[in-house]
């Protein structure tokens, strides 16, 4: 979803993943979908797999905080790309994007967050 990344790693992610590549913008390699993303790529994840017909959606390592002040769990990006800036706007774009997705059955399973929007279990009950 972060035209200032795909500039930065495009080729790198274009060469090195081999499946499908789907995202609201326009990069070679990568189809564009038009879906609701509401801003937010973890949200813009959740939203695409509703669109393409999921019916239960585990959420793993939304944290939607910074976990041990850590913005990522692979560090910071470099200057000039998004560290979690808009990361006061999360809880209201997955509160927005929870009402979409009332008829799913969406699970939060991430060990810390701050992502109240959806029910929370340990994963290994949901996986049972």
């Amino acid at each position: 979803m972060d035209s200032a990344w795909w500039q930065v790693h495009g080729e790198e992610a274009v060469g090195a993943f081999e499946g499908e590549r789907w995202a609201p913008i326009t990069y070679r390699g990568v189809s564009k979908a038009r879906f609701q993303h509401f801003q937010n790529s973890g949200a813009g994840a959740v939203s695409l797999a509703a669109h393409w017909g999921a019916e239960r959606i585990i959420l793993l390592g939304y944290d939607c905080q910074k976990t041990g002040g850590r913005a990522h769990w692979h560090g910071d990006h470099p200057a000039g790309l998004g560290n979690a800036g808009s990361l006061d706007k999360w809880p209201a774009q997955f509160r927005q994007l929870a009402q979409h997705l009332v008829h799913l059955d969406v699970i939060n399973c991430s060990r810390e967050t701050a992502l109240a929007a959806f029910p929370r279990r340990p994963l290994h009950e949901v996986l049972l």
